[in-house]
Protein backbone atom coordinates (compact mmCIF):
# COMPACT_ATOMS: atom_id res chain seq x y z
CA UNK A 1 0.00 0.00 0.00
CA UNK A 2 2.71 2.17 0.60
CA UNK A 3 4.42 1.56 -2.49
CA UNK A 4 0.99 3.38 -4.15
CA UNK A 5 1.71 6.65 -2.46
CA UNK A 6 5.04 6.96 -4.05
CA UNK A 7 3.28 5.94 -7.54
CA UNK A 8 0.68 8.37 -7.16
CA UNK A 9 2.63 10.65 -5.60
CA UNK A 10 5.48 10.77 -8.59
CA UNK A 11 2.33 10.70 -11.16
CA UNK A 12 0.90 13.54 -10.53
CA UNK A 13 4.04 15.67 -10.17
CA UNK A 14 4.89 14.39 -13.47
CA UNK A 15 1.58 15.28 -15.15
CA UNK A 16 2.05 18.75 -13.45
CA UNK A 17 5.05 19.19 -15.04
CA UNK A 18 3.64 17.84 -18.43
CA UNK A 19 0.85 20.42 -17.57
CA UNK A 20 3.45 23.04 -17.58
CA UNK A 21 5.32 22.38 -20.81
CA UNK A 22 1.73 22.08 -22.80
CA UNK A 23 1.08 25.05 -21.76
CA UNK A 24 4.06 26.66 -22.63
CA UNK A 25 3.54 25.14 -26.16
CA UNK A 26 -0.19 26.94 -26.45
CA UNK A 27 1.56 30.20 -25.62
CA UNK A 28 3.88 30.21 -28.11
CA UNK A 29 1.32 28.60 -31.02
CA UNK A 30 1.44 31.83 -32.61
CA UNK A 31 5.05 32.68 -32.09
CA UNK A 32 6.49 32.49 -35.66
CA UNK A 33 9.52 29.53 -35.96
CA UNK A 34 8.58 28.28 -32.48
CA UNK A 35 9.66 24.71 -31.51
CA UNK A 36 7.77 22.86 -29.77
CA UNK A 37 8.74 20.54 -26.84
CA UNK A 38 7.46 17.27 -25.47
CA UNK A 39 8.45 16.18 -21.89
CA UNK A 40 10.08 12.70 -21.83
CA UNK A 41 9.34 10.70 -18.39
CA UNK A 42 11.66 7.27 -17.25
CA UNK A 43 10.55 4.70 -14.34
CA UNK A 44 12.76 5.60 -11.11
CA UNK A 45 14.07 2.79 -8.05
CA UNK A 46 13.41 0.01 -10.31
CA UNK A 47 13.39 -3.28 -8.58
CA UNK A 48 13.02 -7.04 -9.38
CA UNK A 49 9.52 -8.86 -8.68
CA UNK A 50 10.75 -12.43 -8.05
CA UNK A 51 7.82 -15.22 -7.33
CA UNK A 52 8.70 -17.54 -5.22
CA UNK A 53 6.72 -21.06 -3.14
CA UNK A 54 5.03 -20.73 0.36
CA UNK A 55 6.84 -23.70 1.95
CA UNK A 56 9.53 -24.53 -0.31
CA UNK A 57 11.37 -21.01 -1.30
CA UNK A 58 13.88 -22.76 -3.63
CA UNK A 59 12.24 -22.15 -6.81
CA UNK A 60 12.97 -18.94 -7.66
CA UNK A 61 11.16 -17.22 -10.83
CA UNK A 62 12.19 -13.50 -11.71
CA UNK A 63 8.74 -12.12 -12.99
CA UNK A 64 10.46 -8.88 -14.40
CA UNK A 65 10.87 -5.25 -13.00
CA UNK A 66 8.48 -3.46 -11.24
CA UNK A 67 8.96 0.62 -10.63
CA UNK A 68 8.27 2.27 -7.52
CA UNK A 69 7.88 5.76 -9.41
CA UNK A 70 7.65 7.90 -12.73
CA UNK A 71 9.56 10.98 -12.85
CA UNK A 72 10.12 13.69 -15.53
CA UNK A 73 13.60 13.41 -17.61
CA UNK A 74 14.20 15.92 -19.70
CA UNK A 75 12.43 18.26 -22.36
CA UNK A 76 12.90 17.45 -26.02
CA UNK A 77 12.35 19.66 -28.72
CA UNK A 78 10.99 19.05 -32.18
CA UNK A 79 12.69 21.04 -34.90
CA UNK A 80 10.52 19.94 -38.04
CA UNK A 81 10.12 22.87 -39.99
CA UNK A 82 6.40 24.79 -39.69
CA UNK A 83 4.56 25.72 -42.03
CA UNK A 84 4.90 29.25 -44.28
CA UNK A 85 2.35 31.98 -44.04
CA UNK A 86 2.88 34.56 -47.20
CA UNK A 87 2.49 38.30 -45.48
CA UNK A 88 4.22 40.12 -48.73
CA UNK A 89 6.13 42.00 -45.94
CA UNK A 90 9.21 42.94 -47.96
CA UNK A 91 11.59 42.29 -45.15
CA UNK A 92 10.49 39.12 -44.01
CA UNK A 93 11.92 35.67 -44.48
CA UNK A 94 11.88 32.13 -44.08
CA UNK A 95 14.39 29.33 -44.36
CA UNK A 96 13.25 26.02 -46.38
CA UNK A 97 14.89 22.92 -44.61
CA UNK A 98 17.54 23.13 -41.86
CA UNK A 99 19.27 26.43 -40.65
CA UNK A 100 19.05 29.27 -38.02
CA UNK A 101 18.93 32.71 -38.81
CA UNK A 102 22.00 34.76 -36.42
CA UNK A 103 20.61 37.61 -33.97
CA UNK A 104 23.02 39.91 -32.23
CA UNK A 105 21.80 40.73 -28.61
CA UNK A 106 22.81 43.92 -27.22
CA UNK A 107 23.76 42.01 -24.27
CA UNK A 108 26.69 40.84 -26.35
CA UNK A 109 27.00 36.96 -28.26
CA UNK A 110 24.14 35.71 -30.90
CA UNK A 111 21.37 33.72 -30.50
CA UNK A 112 19.59 31.75 -33.06
CA UNK A 113 16.09 31.62 -34.69
CA UNK A 114 13.78 30.58 -37.38
CA UNK A 115 11.47 33.42 -36.99
CA UNK A 116 12.21 35.77 -40.02
CA UNK A 117 9.57 38.02 -39.46
CA UNK A 118 12.20 41.34 -39.81
CA UNK A 119 11.71 44.85 -39.79
CA UNK A 120 14.18 47.70 -39.62
CA UNK A 121 15.50 49.66 -36.29
CA UNK A 122 15.86 53.47 -36.00
CA UNK A 123 19.27 53.62 -37.73
CA UNK A 124 17.98 51.23 -40.61
CA UNK A 125 19.63 47.76 -39.81
CA UNK A 126 17.52 44.98 -40.54
CA UNK A 127 16.18 44.03 -36.84
CA UNK A 128 14.38 41.34 -35.43
CA UNK A 129 11.48 43.26 -32.79
CA UNK A 130 12.78 42.84 -29.27
CA UNK A 131 15.67 40.29 -29.98
CA UNK A 132 18.34 42.06 -31.92
CA UNK A 133 20.33 42.42 -35.23
CA UNK A 134 19.92 40.29 -37.77
CA UNK A 135 23.74 39.10 -38.78
CA UNK A 136 25.01 38.74 -42.61
CA UNK A 137 27.50 36.14 -43.18
CA UNK A 138 30.41 39.25 -42.89
CA UNK A 139 29.29 38.72 -38.95
CA UNK A 140 28.12 41.72 -39.08
CA UNK A 141 24.44 43.23 -38.70
CA UNK A 142 23.07 44.33 -42.32
CA UNK A 143 22.56 47.53 -42.74
CA UNK A 144 20.08 48.84 -45.90
CA UNK A 145 18.65 51.93 -44.85
CA UNK A 146 15.33 51.33 -46.93
CA UNK A 147 12.74 48.62 -47.18
CA UNK A 148 12.82 48.10 -50.95
CA UNK A 149 14.93 44.89 -51.45
CA UNK A 150 14.68 41.67 -52.22
CA UNK A 151 15.70 39.00 -50.95
CA UNK A 152 17.18 36.17 -53.31
CA UNK A 153 17.16 32.19 -52.87
CA UNK A 154 20.51 32.30 -51.10
CA UNK A 155 20.07 34.73 -48.63
CA UNK A 156 21.33 37.86 -50.40
CA UNK A 157 19.82 40.77 -50.46
CA UNK A 158 19.40 43.86 -53.29
CA UNK A 159 17.93 46.90 -54.04
CA UNK A 160 14.57 46.34 -55.49
CA UNK A 161 15.31 48.45 -58.65
CA UNK A 162 18.91 48.36 -59.69
CA UNK A 163 19.64 44.80 -57.89
CA UNK A 164 22.59 46.12 -56.42
CA UNK A 165 23.65 43.74 -53.48
CA UNK A 166 23.54 45.17 -49.76
CA UNK A 167 23.85 42.03 -47.78
CA UNK A 168 23.78 38.10 -47.01
CA UNK A 169 21.74 36.48 -44.36
CA UNK A 170 24.11 34.43 -42.73
CA UNK A 171 21.91 30.98 -42.14
CA UNK A 172 23.76 28.51 -39.27
CA UNK A 173 23.15 25.00 -38.94
CA UNK A 174 24.39 22.72 -36.10
CA UNK A 175 25.94 19.29 -36.12
CA UNK A 176 24.08 18.67 -32.45
CA UNK A 177 20.81 20.07 -31.92
CA UNK A 178 21.04 18.88 -28.10
CA UNK A 179 23.93 21.53 -27.70
CA UNK A 180 21.02 24.24 -28.30
CA UNK A 181 19.11 25.79 -25.77
CA UNK A 182 15.82 27.69 -25.44
CA UNK A 183 15.83 31.10 -24.35
CA UNK A 184 12.66 31.99 -24.89
CA UNK A 185 10.27 33.58 -27.68
CA UNK A 186 11.72 30.73 -30.44
CA UNK A 187 15.36 31.57 -29.59
CA UNK A 188 18.56 29.65 -29.30
CA UNK A 189 22.01 29.58 -27.90
CA UNK A 190 24.68 27.07 -28.80
CA UNK A 191 26.66 25.75 -26.14
CA UNK A 192 29.33 24.43 -28.23
CA UNK A 193 30.95 26.88 -30.44
CA UNK A 194 32.88 24.17 -32.48
CA UNK A 195 28.75 22.69 -33.06
CA UNK A 196 27.38 25.48 -35.53
CA UNK A 197 28.51 25.78 -39.17
CA UNK A 198 27.48 28.61 -41.99
CA UNK A 199 24.92 27.00 -44.54
CA UNK A 200 26.69 27.71 -47.86
CA UNK A 201 23.24 27.20 -49.79
CA UNK A 202 20.01 28.15 -48.01
CA UNK A 203 16.63 28.18 -49.02
CA UNK A 204 15.37 31.36 -48.35
CA UNK A 205 11.69 32.40 -49.16
CA UNK A 206 10.86 35.89 -49.49
CA UNK A 207 7.45 37.48 -48.14
CA UNK A 208 7.00 34.75 -46.09
CA UNK A 209 7.82 33.51 -42.74
CA UNK A 210 7.41 30.06 -40.57
CA UNK A 211 4.40 29.62 -37.94
CA UNK A 212 5.32 27.59 -34.78
CA UNK A 213 4.81 24.05 -35.43
CA UNK A 214 2.59 23.92 -32.60
CA UNK A 215 -0.65 21.88 -33.50
CA UNK A 216 -3.04 23.63 -30.74
CA UNK A 217 -5.52 20.70 -31.27
CA UNK A 218 -2.94 18.07 -30.57
CA UNK A 219 -1.60 20.39 -27.27
CA UNK A 220 -5.41 20.34 -26.28
CA UNK A 221 -6.08 16.94 -26.74
CA UNK A 222 -2.80 16.54 -24.92
CA UNK A 223 -3.74 18.79 -21.59
CA UNK A 224 -7.15 17.92 -21.13
CA UNK A 225 -5.04 13.93 -21.03
CA UNK A 226 -2.80 15.37 -18.52
CA UNK A 227 -5.53 17.00 -16.46
CA UNK A 228 -7.50 13.74 -16.42
CA UNK A 229 -4.41 11.70 -15.26
CA UNK A 230 -3.66 14.59 -12.68
CA UNK A 231 -7.42 13.90 -11.38
CA UNK A 232 -7.48 10.21 -11.34
CA UNK A 233 -4.06 9.97 -9.24
CA UNK A 234 -5.34 12.48 -6.89
CA UNK A 235 -8.65 10.92 -6.13
CA UNK A 236 -7.00 7.42 -5.67
CA UNK A 237 -4.37 9.21 -3.24
CA UNK A 238 -7.51 10.46 -1.63
CA UNK A 239 -8.66 6.82 -0.93
CA UNK A 240 -5.26 5.59 0.14
CA UNK A 241 -5.18 8.06 2.51
CA UNK A 242 -8.59 7.19 3.86
CA UNK A 243 -7.96 3.15 4.00
CA UNK A 244 -4.62 4.06 5.97
CA UNK A 245 -6.88 6.59 8.49
CA UNK A 246 -9.40 3.11 8.83
CA UNK A 247 -5.81 0.81 9.36
CA UNK A 248 -4.58 3.21 11.90
CA UNK A 249 -7.47 3.49 13.71
CA UNK A 250 -7.86 -0.41 13.92
CA UNK A 251 -4.54 -0.85 15.01
CA UNK A 252 -5.32 1.46 17.46
CA UNK A 253 -7.97 -0.36 19.04
CA UNK A 254 -6.37 -3.37 19.01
Amino acid sequence: MFRGFYTLTSDMLTQQRRLNVISNNMANASTPGFKKDTLVTTTFDERLAIRTGSVDKSGKAPLGDVAMMRVADEKVTDYEQGNFDVTGRPLDAAIAGEGFFEIQVPSGGSVYTRNGSFTLDEEGYLYLQHIGRVLGTDGEPILLKTDKVMFERDGAIVYEETGGRLGKLKVVNFSDYSQLEKTGEGMFTNQNGANAYEVDLPDVRWKMFERSNVSAMDEMVAMITSQRALQSASEVLRMYDQLMQKAANEVGRI
